[in-house]
């Protein structure tokens, strides 16, 4: 009795079909990275942040300062290969590159599907290929592009490791793992979960040599993160100011953010996929083992371990970290889920072709219908401020910009002779100094000295320019002692939030007139970084 059709074969018709569409939404995906080349316009604070440390006269000086940063020290290679080869430090050309690592993700699920089981990733490039957030983060100019990518490779280098073992198979498994854990950290749970769902194939067909290899692979990536161990200590000195914890209905609720593009809707479809995923899993491995050939079957039991402690990994990574998280932190996962999904549905299910064709044409057909605008969507209004600043300010004009993490931005595109600070001033803005922001905090008073400049300035009848929702409360403000020595303990941005209410205060009583000349946009814009101009002039005794 032959049952293997109602699993993984599909008629050759409908291969033919999942191919010719798969490649009809890589090429909508591939319109969506153009679109965003084209409007990305400047580098928002996390770019800048990245490329400028990237292009550090030395590569020992980009080592040393590597803890003012998130991610490993891959994506600030390739940023400084790409400048040293001529290729430009413009935002045209650093978006360019940034394209490049969007449609490698792209190559990623396609390399890994074939790799996998010899199909298209249908489902890779309808729910991540065509996601607005993964487009806008994989572009960006951090190491999520790279990084997911590589996770993706890493996954689909250690099957074939686990299915074929050869020294080429191994080499090649080795450097992916390793590119990958350079791309990101986050990646190391992921080289984790690949490895162990390697060993479990492995081990349930008592292959148990061939599981020395796989773990070397993972000895590989775990011993190329030693290094960063000392910088990693460093950085826990100062980023105790932004250690919030990490809670699970708050990570749920960027995990939906992340996922519900272009509609809303898509993070149930999200979550029905993970859910069939294991349910299949759990079914063909052990209620009807027999119906599946060995061959579907490993792939199965291989893609459900790295899906499960793929997931838990990362979860437990954020945990780990307590840092606050965004909806682009959850690209990488959703990366490296997405084809493990692809793969167990198309190895279970018979039908998983026409319904990912009737997916993706939903997806295509939403997209261009409503996301666009999202697509289309500047990256920082900073650019344009700074220019606009430096033609208009007075050599004798004093500008504060405000948060103080909006001043590496800023310090990108100011030309203007004008002094300029933040709140606190900081003696660096090339990088996000996390670090002088926590020594500003342990002192009695640091915005004294903008306090004084502010008076001068408008004593002397020049300009004070407020970049930056600065706030404004019109209560007395309580005394605010050094860090950590009253109930704000070390949380920065209620140290900052203050700052900003004692600069609007005082300037609520000493200046005559202040206007809005450059108002948030009203085009699409981050709107982490869509700041207003306020100019303030005349001095009120």
């Amino acid at each position: 009795m032959t049952c293997l059709p109602q699993f993984g074969q599909a008629t050759p018709v409908l291969r033919y079909s999942n191919w010719i569409i798969a490649a009809l939404v890589t090429l909508s995906a591939t319109y969506l990275h153009v679109l965003f080349l084209l409007n990305a316009g400047g580098l928002w604070r996390d770019e800048a942040d990245l490329v400028d440390l990237s292009l550090l006269p030395s590569v020992s000086e980009v080592w040393q300062n590597m803890p003012h940063d998130s991610c490993p020290i891959l994506m600030h290679l390739a940023v400084r290969s790409w400048s040293a080869a001529g290729l430009g430090n413009t935002d045209v050309g650093l978006r360019v590159l940034g394209l490049f690592a969007g449609l490698f993700l792209l190559l990623a699920f396609w390399f890994a599907s074939w790799m996998m089981r010899n199909g298209a990733p249908l489902l890779a490039v309808t729910l991540a290929g065509l996601n607005v957030m993964v487009v806008r983060v994989g572009d960006s100019l951090r190491g999520y592009g790279l990084g997911s990518a590589f996770g993706v490779l890493t996954l689909a280098v250690v099957w074939r490791l686990t299915r074929r073992p050869s020294l080429i198979a191994f080499s090649c498994a080795v450097a992916v793992a390793v590119l990958s854990v350079q791309s990101l950290y986050q990646n190391a749970f992921f080289v984790f979960a690949a490895c162990c769902g390697g060993f479990v194939l492995c081990a349930v067909e008592r292959r148990w040599r061939d599981t020395l290899p796989i773990f070397a692979v993972g000895a590989a990536a775990a011993v190329s993160l030693l290094p960063y161990i000392p910088l990693i200590i460093r950085a826990k000195d100062w980023l105790i100011i932004e250690r919030l914890g990490f809670r699970f209905s708050r990570g749920w609720k960027e995990l939906s953010t992340a996922t519900g593009s272009p509609l809303t809707v898509f993070t149930w479809v999200w979550v029905a996929l993970w859910i069939g995923a294991l349910a299949a899993a759990i079914f063909v491995l052990f209620w009807r083992p027999d119906r599946l050939p060995d061959r579907f079957r490993g792939l199965i039991l291989f893609a459900g371990t790295s899906l499960v402690l793929g997931g838990a990994g990362y979860a437990f990574f954020l945990k780990l970290a307590a840092l606050g998280t965004r909806p682009w932190n959850y690209v990488p996962l959703m990366a490296f889920s997405v084809v493990c999904l692809d793969t167990i549905f198309f190895a279970v299910w018979r039908w998983a072709g026409p319904a990912a064709i009737s997916l993706a044409a939903l997806t295509v057909s939403t997209t261009f219908l409503f996301e666009l605008p999202a697509v289309e969507c500047r990256q920082t209004n900073v650019d344009f401020i700074a220019a606009r600043l430096s033609a208009e300010v007075a050599p004798n004009d004093y500008v504060i910009v405000h948060p103080f993490y909006c001043g590496v931005t800023f310090e990108r595109y100011y030309k203007a002779a004008a002094q300029w600070t933040t709140l606190p001033p900081l003696e660096d803005y090339a990088l996000q100094r996390y670090d002088l922001f926590k020594a500003k905090m342990q002192t009695k008073d640091p915005i004294a000295p903008v306090i004084d400049r502010i008076t001068s300035t408008l004593q002397s009848g020049n300009r004070v320019w407020l970049v930056g929702s600065i706030p404004f409360t019109e209560k007395p403000l309580p005394e605010i002692l050094p860090a950590p020595n009253n109930p704000l303990g070390w949380l920065e941005e209620a140290y900052s939030f203050y700052w900003g209410e004692q600069v609007t205060q005082f300037l609520s009583a000493h200046c005559w007139r202040a206007a809005v000349v450059i108002p948030p946009s009203t085009n699409c814009v981050n709107p982490f970084e869509n700041l207003p101009v306020v100019a303030v002039a005349g001095w009120k005794p």
